[in-house]
């Protein structure tokens, strides 16, 4: 992993709120009035229902962390539906990074199964082995050196992720699907 020298100073957590802040305004700006880019929100990993029927959360409430939701570094939804959660890291990242945030990716994506989740690390010129070793959950990754290219490399790879989102939601509506062909691609740019 190659690290960018134009990292701002500061602690690591200092580093990272900033990199949220300005994470949500490029792609607040870049996305359409239909979307809305949020920091820090929480999404429900977990839904139990009670021996009464009744459900742990009624959607009456935003989920909250502590109550079977976890914070997100950006979240984009479309009217109240996630669609894309980015995490991020600042100056670098480590095994355990991937690992925890990609567990938190499978968790959410058990309730959203439409839910596209990414990684990415601000201020780095690669990702590395590391990220590929330990990855289970996350659909796509990025590796941004400096804040331009936050709105270069990331905002396109949103957008194609909020597609894919809203394709797998249509879908999901229609009570019998036939699929002539489903695809994942792995585009990497070494």
């Amino acid at each position: 992993m190659t690290r960018s020298k134009e990292m701002p100073e500061g602690t690591n957590g200092q580093r990272e709120h900033a990199a949220a802040v300005r994470t949500r305004e490029v792609l607040a700006a870049a996305l359409s009035g239909d979307y809305q880019v949020h920091q820090g929100a929480s999404l429900l990993y977990r839904i139990e229902i009670d021996s009464s029927g009744r459900t742990s959360n009624d959607g009456q409430d935003a989920p909250r962390r502590g109550q079977y939701a976890f914070q997100t570094d950006i979240l984009v939804t479309r009217a109240k539906t996630p669609l894309v959660v980015v995490e991020l890291k600042a100056g670098s990242f480590s095994s355990h990074d991937v690992i925890t945030y990609s567990w938190k990716a499978q968790r959410h994506k058990q309730v959203y199964p439409y839910l596209r989740y990414g990684f990415a690390v601000i201020g780095v010129e690669a990702l590395g082995r590391r990220f590929l070793t330990h990855n289970e959950g996350f659909d796509f990754a990025a590796a941004i050196p400096d804040n331009v290219g936050i709105a270069i490399q990331l905002v396109p790879i949103v957008q194609r992720q909020i597609r894919s989102a809203e394709r797998i939601i249509e879908l999901t509506r229609h009570s019998r699907i036939k699929l002539r062909r489903y695809e994942q691609n792995v585009e990497i740019d070494a």
